[in-house]
């Protein structure tokens, strides 16, 4: 850089020590917005090194690149919720339960003359302008995932087929209406997508194609996500396809992000693979074909697996893919699965609806992670309406849970996070909006309490958040222990190396930036059918 710079002939020592500073400094800043292969990355670019930058420096690594999160950080805390009745993301503040704002994934808003729908508020599944021509939203969100920074949030919808990168720490209220400023751009990837999992280095998202036998791995870059220059579909690229399991339901990572682990929805194996080389390196027959869900423990040691249907937990070891605990059973319709201490939460749906019992009681079983025994359940009234997701705060202190058919959150206060006994219900969240909430996550690092802001106009209001003394929530007895499976050798065949196709150049048409209109009242929502989901 030097070597390009003409200097002008320096008559005095100051004026040496004015350009050695200003050359110090330029190349400060361009380290500070760049990782070790020059391009920036989630989680890279500190604020303070920012705040050391040059003012043009400082505006320029603003633009193409968020910092992490921090004490100010607009985002930390908000828990976002999928919503896949309405076809929303809702925002919530963790330190007072009240919905913030809500991004409507649905269509551009009407044009005049043309059949153009009114979105953006409109995908909402009994709306029918689904089948309208000119209909362009998407349809169904299903699972969430945060980049390691809370940067970015992944929207993965079903139905439309397509993974949408939400900016985390956009301004509530919102300057229009359904927060589509907050969208940043979407990439439509194979059938049925289920979810998008972000790999700890940030720099790339794994989609699991439940319709489909492979993962599409999707490349992430803030220098192209938060620039309005570039296309909205070309701000995720493909970079490479993974043959795996049949019907792929989640990846989980190790905390270096070196291995995955796939849970199948239609196969009873997982896969174990090594995220260089993108390729399997070793499977193991699991009890059921049905698993949902699948998380590797905070120790990087053991991969929970929930069997949905068979209503039971398995274990694996992450290094030989051995059993530790094999079908366990936990309960109908087991859901997904959230750390806190030595604990792990489990969210049970219960049977399913009948014309008998139209409303069954779930629950939530609590596993011991050194002794893999059931320690506690939370039963009662409160856990109708079918359990699904569970997340919780960067503190473990809080745990938000949606019930995919009651259209709510219930917030246990988690006490002491290692002792189960102390766990109570302290509010239950409801909206408009939050109608069939199946996904949650949390952004990192509490911000502290700020003033609230008045609601946008046009959005519709949430319903009071109904707050309760924490007491007890009510409990079953202590269970025993299960039957450990001694580590015995397990069966693992290596697959055959899959071939990891090259992503296509697609043609790409520029979006026409919507206008927004006002969202209506969201319909009440149709029975759910007795059926299982994932």
């Amino acid at each position: 850089m030097l070597s390009m710079l003409k200097l002008p002939a320096m008559r005095s020592p100051a004026a040496v020590i004015v350009v050695v500073v200003a050359l110090a400094l330029l190349a400060g800043s361009s380290g500070a917005i760049a990782g070790s292969s020059g391009q920036p990355t989630f989680g890279q670019l500190t604020r303070p090194a920012l705040e050391a930058a040059p003012a043009g420096a400082k505006a320029s690594a603003r633009a193409v690149a968020p910092s992490p999160a921090s004490p100010a950080d607009p985002a930390a805390g908000r828990v976002f919720i999928a919503n896949e009745a309405s076809g929303t993301v809702s925002a919530i503040d963790s330190r007072t339960n009240a919905v913030m704002a809500t991004v409507c994934l649905g269509s551009d808003p009407p044009i005049p003359d043309t059949p153009q729908p009114a979105g953006p508020c409109n995908a909402d599944v009994t709306s029918p302008q689904h089948h309208a021509p000119f209909y362009d939203g998407h349809l169904s969100p299903h699972g969430l995932w945060l980049t390691p920074d809370g940067a970015v949030l992944l929207v993965t919808n079903r139905i439309s087929g397509t993974i949408v990168a939400i900016d985390a720490r956009f301004t509530i209220p919102c300057p229009v209406v359904g927060c589509t400023n907050a969208i940043l751009g979407y990439t439509p990837v194979g059938r049925e997508p289920h979810l998008a999992t972000v790999r700890p280095n940030g720099q790339e998202a794994w989609v699991a194609i439940r319709g489909e036998s492979h993962i599409e791995v999707l490349k992430l870059d803030p220098a192209a996500l938060f620039n309005p220059q570039v296309r909205s579909t070309d701000r995720m690229p493909k970079v490479a396809t993974i043959d795996t399991v049949r019907g792929p339901s989640m990846v989980s990572f190790t905390s270096d992000g070196r291995f995955a682990f796939v849970a199948a929805g239609k196969q009873n194996r997982v896969d174990k693979i090594d995220a260089e080389r993108r390729q399997v390196v070793a499977s193991q027959t699991v009890p059921a074909p049905f698993t949902p869900f699948g998380l590797v423990s905070p120790d990087d040691q053991e991969l929970y697996l929930v069997h949905k249907a068979a209503g039971s937990l398995s274990i694996l070891r992450t290094g030989d893919l051995g059993f530790v605990v094999q079908s366990l059973p936990v309960g109908p319709r087991a859901n997904h699965v959230y750390f806190v201490g030595n604990l792990a939460y489990i969210t049970i749906g219960g049977p399913a609806p009948s014309a008998a019992d139209p409303d069954p009681q779930g629950k939530i079983v609590i596993v011991d992670r050194a002794t893999h025994a059931i320690v506690h359940e939370l039963v009662g009234p409160e856990w109708r309406g079918e359990p699904h997701g569970i997340w919780a705060t960067a503190d473990g202190t809080r745990l938000f849970v949606g019930h995919e058919r009651g259209d709510r959150l219930t917030v246990i206060d988690t006490g002491d996070p290692n002792s189960p006994s102390d766990d109570a219900i302290v509010a239950t969240v409801t909206d408009p909006f939050l109608r069939q909430p199946i996904d949650i996550v949390i952004a990192p690092t509490l911000a502290p309490p700020s003033t609230p802001t008045p609601t946008p106009a046009g959005t519709p209001t949430s319903t009071p958040v109904v707050t309760a003394t924490r007491t007890p929530a009510p409990t079953s007895t202590p269970m025993a222990a299960p039957a450990i499976v001694p580590p015995a050798t397990p069966a693992i065949t290596p697959p055959a190396t899959p071939a990891i196709e090259p992503p296509s150049t697609q043609a790409i048409t520029t979006p026409v930036p919507p206008a927004i209109t006002p969202p209506t009242t969201p319909a009440t929502a149709t029975p759910v059918t007795a059926t299982i989901g994932g």
